[in-house]
Order: C-alpha cells, then structure tokens, then sequence
C-alpha cells in the first residue's frame, strides 16, 4: 500500500519538512513539503536520499560489543545496557562522579530527547563533564557577545535590511543565518533590495550571489573587521545617538583601529584597497544591516577578536532591532520572550562551571572546552575521566586524530550510539544500535534553541511542528531511542532523573517504573512552552503561529546597561596584531606554501554516516585548488597527492577551483577511515584531523585551535586513476 505522510529531514539543524512516500511501511521516497509554511518546498541532495539510510545494508540491527581482541559482537541492547550500568558503577564508586563524561554532536539532532536525558543523568550522578561540539564549531559567537554585551532585542529581521554582510560562511550550502530555503531567501531579499556583502578566500555559492565580494588571505577576518571599524570611525558614519545612550569605550576602540589603515589591511589582507573602502561605504550607506560569521572566521585563527570586532562594528552603526520591531525569533516552544530595546552590559567569558585540569582551560559560556577532553582522558590523576558517553562523530571531527584515538582507547568505558560500525563505533566498548530518522517522532525544538545559542539558526517565523514516528523499526532490530539508554542506567543504578529545559537545572521528576514515551520526554523539554503542544500537534504540516509573534518593547527607564566597544584583552589582542610579524604569524613559507581551510560540500554533512546512494556522488573530500596551483605543483584533477602540515600527513585527490584565491586550499572536514582501518583514498576521504593540534594556537577563552588558514604543503604521488 502506497502512502504519503508529512514529516521533517534531520540531518542538519535546518529542519526541512518533508513528504515521506510509504510503500507497505518501507520507505521509499523522500520530497519536500509543498504543504508546509516556511520552506517553499526546499530540500537538499541529503535529504532525498534518506530512503539509502533507511534501507541501507550495513545498518546496525543490534548492539554491538568490543571484544579482547578487538573484533565486536552482537550484544543484546538491554544485557549491554546492564553490563554498562554495572560497570559505571564500579568507575563511579573507585573514582568518582567526575571520572564520567558525555559528548553531543550532530548526530543528536535526529535525536531530541538525547541532550535532556544525558544531561540529566550525568546531574544524577554529580558530574559536570558535559561536552559539545559547539566549542569546537563557533563558541567565538558566545565569547564574543559576553565580551560585548548583549542586545536584548536581538537582531534585525532579514526582510527589513538594507544589507546583510556574510563573514567566513556559505548560507547557500550551510544554511546558516537563511535555514528556510536559502537560495531562494537571499535571492527574494536581493530582489526587494537589500544588497549582500560577502568575506571569504572563495567565491563560494553564496558570494556568487553578492553585491560585492572580498577575497582575502585565510585568517585576516580580524584585520578585515578592524580595517572597517577604522574606515566607518574616519567617515563619521558612526551612530552617535545610538553609540552615545548605549555604548562605551569609543576612544579606546578609536585608539586601538588606529593602526588598521586601508593600506596597511589591503596588504596584510590581500584585498584591493578601494574593495576595502566600498565594503565600508556599503555599511555606512545601510540603515539595517545585519552582519553573520561562519566556521570560517571562527576556525582560522582569532575567532574570538574577529567575532567581537564584527559586534563593535553593529554597535557603532546601531545595527540592532529596535522598539517595535518584531522579535526575529518569537518563541514557540521555548517559554514565551519580553526583549527590550536596550543593551545588557557584558559577562564574564569563563568562569561558568568546571575548571579542567589542562592548560589552565575551564567552563566558558560556550560550555565545557571540547579540546580538553582528550588530555582530561590521558592526565593521571584525581578527576580523570574514565568513561565516555558518545551521540557525536568525534573520531572524525575532534583535532589531533592520533592523540584523540589514544584517549578513547585508554578509557575504561566508552559507549556510543550508532546506526553503522563508524569511526567511532571503532573506538567504543560498547555500540548502542539506535533508531534512525522516521522511526523517532520530531519536534522542531533544536532550530527554536539554536536560535538562543547563535544568531544564525532559529526559525524567523514563529514556526512550530510536532510529528509521530512514520514506520516501525525493521521486523527483529533491537534498536533503541538513544535516550532510554540514560534513562535504562539511571533505573540499574536506582537513580532519580529529572527532565526540563534545557536552561533548567531541575525540572519533572521521570516515572522510574515506567518507562515514559519520547513524546514524554518532548513534552518535558517544551514545558512552558509559549504554544501549547497540543496546540502545534493540530497541524500535521507545521504551522506558524501568529499571536506568538513578539514586539520589541521600549527602553526600561532605569536601564544603566551598556555595550562595550573597547573591553582591554580586545584591545590588547588588536595591539598585538599589528605589531607582530605577519608572515611569521601565518606561518606559510617556501615549506608549506598553501593556506588549508574548511569547506562545506553540499551532498553530505560533516561527521556523520555517508549516505552511499548514487544521487550524491561523493565518495570522498577532494582537496580543491586554484588551476594555477595544480600547474605550479604539477597536479591535474583527481591525481593523488601528498597533503602535509607541521602537524601531520594525509593522501587526498586533488581537483581544481577557479573560485578559490590562490595559495589556498580547501577541504572537508568528517571524512576517513578509523585508524587502523585500511582506507582507499578514492573511496573514503581523508581525515583533515590528522594535520591539526589540539594545542595549535588555540583560544584562550573556549580552547578552541586552529583548524583553518593551516599552513600545507602538497607533493604529487599519483596520477588519475
């Protein structure tokens, strides 16, 4: 029996509704949603091909356990699920709640109910050690904005823009900051007349698009960001009522751009001078403008200064909502807003929580720094962690592949979940099979909270939708939501949870006896909701929800609260930036002549399962370059090649990009074999990890290191197949 059923794509946090074709509960097909508000019917490659993961061969279909020699055996998931409980207990009473830890990443994002339960486990347990990805994507974002201060009202909404201004991302591809179809947002935003202005080393598909498109040397959004700040203070473009009632430390911001003339940014830089100076004419001219960052700035260097120079810069032009502007992301499922047209003075950046026991770093507000965790693993000592809780692909996203693998197998327990035997899986004691895609049911929860996290994420619309489970999982699985796995341990160990918000501390008490529903779990994160859940449950295609639209209010008052244009460790950074060598500072020499950054393929998402259906066509991460630089290295597309860093050496294929500057070289990240696993180039990528550090200049607030603007050498070794 054929059957159409509404439902919504989790494989990113863009959370595109979908219409899912059922043959006799088999799925089949996979389309956009016409019916549903918002999207315009968009999908991606990846979501059409969701029919592959769910009928893939390879699936996990039951647990899986590391044996002695290294191999792995079927387990069944509630005797794992024992064993596990039994021995936490043993780790947790020999060496306390510290020595546990937990891990998301984007695999989560299928999976809502995971994050609340993990975390509430590991209250129950009395353990701090909770980590996210967040700190190694953009925790610059959070850091910055403690730094700066914060806006109440938040940011502009898109249609109300003269300009928008792109930094180091790629929305077409990465749908950051237009999550809803983005091609089509900015091309109906250009129409109405707002103009785009895009920084990046390549003329990506968004920058295609712009208005006007600077293309400079990797790790410059810093110098970039000072160069206009310095440009719009010299014009007199500066918002002085704006500046005046909610800002301070203009002379000092003033002071410290001194040095960052047109000149000196062009040729540090490598941008055209009178590019430069438009870009700054742009900003002036705009009287709403909203200005986004991507991983790009935040992961070659100085994300933290670019991030905070960026704000200073909307600050200075006023580039914020206003009184009755309406609210560019109303709450639906998170508890309802009132934002004032007024500043919230700045916050200490760290300082939050657990100090770790390495290089000095602790809790910032982007949370625990990830980077530590491999060395938290290796250090001896009192508060070693010593088991690990996994919903990411960290053996192929964390930096430093070699040390990251040596602590994962130095654990006394590390458990993940997964949906195939992944590089992760490779490194686990225990492989928790879980359901996947349409057998979970879905709730637009993760867009609504990313919105409160970054600027660039959130539904612009009060959009909400809740949705059932589409299909049973297949006929013998002994597959589980990742989430009763916590919920399973806390009841072997007779633990209490509790389950709310994400923001709460406490929240419902769980029924320990019987085991609740996902549905139970949603209904707990959503408590307080601004729209009932019975309400969004209404409307099978999602719905936008009209009287949850929210008006920026007036100005308390009272409100004494300021914005901070010149905090000193900015200042100080931006002092020893122009006076340190550059070419010493970048790092690129006739050794390694190429600067490496990340790059976003629009057919697979980054850390997670390769969907291996031939629509997508991507079996590995080429390295691109300019078609000057493969003359120059005597490289033709698809030849092997030797990829080095002063950190470590991966085989790619290489393959040409007009729209890259020259001297530079971009690749994916989330690609590889295990270590150990015999890898085909061709087949299964590189891992870009292998060239990194986890110490490589890393940010002294989030730990974060470089991962982009690493300077690479290239050898041939291969011609084309």
């Amino acid at each position: 029996m054929i059957e159409k059923r509404p439902s919504t794509c989790r494989l990113c946090s863009a959370y595109c509704p979908v219409v899912v074709t059922l043959d006799s509960g088999t799925v089949v097909k996979v389309e956009g949603n016409h019916d549903a508000p918002l999207y315009g019917g968009f999908i991606c490659p990846k979501g059409r091909a969701l029919p592959a993961l769910h009928n893939n061969p390879d699936r996990l279909l039951t647990s899986m356990k590391r044996q002695p020699d290294g191999s792995y055996t079927p387990i069944p998931t509630d005797v794992a699920i024992a064993e596990i409980a039994e021995k936490l207990g043993q780790i947790i009473a020999e060496h306390g709640p510290r020595s546990v830890a937990g891990f998301i990443g984007n695999p989560s994002i299928e999976q809502v109910a995971t994050t609340p339960v993990m975390l509430s486990l590991l209250r129950a347990i009395g353990s701090p050690m909770f980590f996210t990805m967040a700190t190694l994507d953009q925790p610059n974002i959070n850091v910055a904005e403690a730094l700066h201060g914060k806006w109440e009202g938040g940011r502009m909404r898109p249609e109300t823009l003269d300009l928008f201004v792109i930094v180091g991302g790629n929305p077409v591809i990465s749908k950051q900051y237009f999550g809803q179809n983005p091609g089509i947002q900015i091309k109906q935003m250009m129409k109405a007349g707002t103009k785009l202005l895009v920084i990046d080393p390549r003329r990506s598909e968004t920058a295609r698009r712009a208005t006007l498109h600077l293309q400079p040397i990797p790790g410059e959004d810093a110098t970039i960001a000072a160069g206009l700040v310095h440009l719009i203070i010299e014009m007199g473009a500066v918002n002085r009522d704006f500046v005046e009632q909610n800002a301070k430390g203009l002379a000092e911001l003033r002071q410290a751009v001194a040095p960052f003339t047109p000149a000196y940014v062009a040729e540090r830089a490598g941008v055209p001078e009178e590019q430069l100076r438009a870009a700054a004419q742009l900003i002036a001219e705009a009287e709403r403008c909203n200005i986004g960052t991507g991983t790009g700035t935040s992961m070659t260097g100085r994300g933290t200064l670019a991030s905070y120079m960026f704000n200073c810069l909307q600050t200075l032009r006023g580039f914020w909502a206003g009184e009755g502007d309406e609210m560019l992301y109303s709450p639906v499922l998170l508890p309802p807003a009132s934002p004032r047209a007024q500043p919230r003075d700045p916050i200490p950046p760290t300082g939050w929580g657990e100090k770790m026991r390495v290089r000095g770093l602790e809790q910032s507000v982007a949370g625990l720094p990830a980077a530590a965790l491999p060395d938290e693993i290796l250090t001896p000592g009192e508060g070693r962690i010593r088991a690990l809780f996994a919903h990411a692909g960290v053996m192929r996203t964390m930096p430093e592949e070699e040390r990251t693998h040596k602590a994962f197998r130095s654990l006394d327990l590390m458990v993940t979940h997964d949906v195939t035997m992944s590089p992760t899986a490779l490194v686990s004691d225990y492989v928790l099979a879980s359901t996947i895609a349409f057998e979970v049911p879905v709730i637009s929860f993760i867009p609504e909270l990313n919105s409160v996290l970054h600027p660039g994420y959130g539904y612009p619309d009060p959009f909400g939708s809740l949705q059932p489970a589409l299909v049973e999982v297949p006929k013998g699985a002994d597959v589980i939501d990742s989430w009763r796995l916590y919920y399973r341990i806390a009841r072997h160990l007779g633990l209490q949870l509790r389950c709310g918000s994400l923001f709460a501390t406490d929240g419902r008490p769980l029924d320990m006896e019987n085991e609740p529903a996902t549905e139970d779990i949603y209904a707990c994160i959503a408590d307080g909701s601004a729209v009932p859940l019975e309400r969004i449950k209404q409307y099978p295609n999602g719905n936008v929800f009209e009287d949850a639209r929210t008006r920026i209010g007036a100005r308390e008052p009272g409100c004494t609260a300021q914005l901070d244009l010149g905090n000193a460790e900015m200042m100080a950074d931006l002092a020893t930036m122009a006076a340190e060598d550059v070419a010493m500072r970048r790092g690129t020499n006739a050794e390694y002549p190429l600067l490496l950054i990340p790059k976003r393929m629009q057919n697979v998402t980054n850390g997670t399962m390769r969907l291996e259906a031939d629509r997508l066509r991507v079996a590995t991460n080429p390295a691109f370059l300019h078609p000057d630089d493969l003359a120059v290295h005597g490289l033709a597309p698809g030849d092997l090649a030797e990829l080095r860093s002063r950190h470590g050496m991966i085989e790619v294929v290489v393959e040409a990009d007009a729209d890259l500057r020259p001297g530079v070289l971009a690749i994916a990240h989330g690609f590889g074999r295990a270590p150990g696993q015999v890898g085909d180039t061709r087949r299964h990528g590189s891992n870009v990890n292998k060239l990194t550090s986890l110490t490589d200049d890393a940010d002294r607030y989030s730990g974060m290191p470089r991962m982009g603007a690493i300077p690479v050498s290239l050898t041939k070794l291969r011609a084309a197949a």
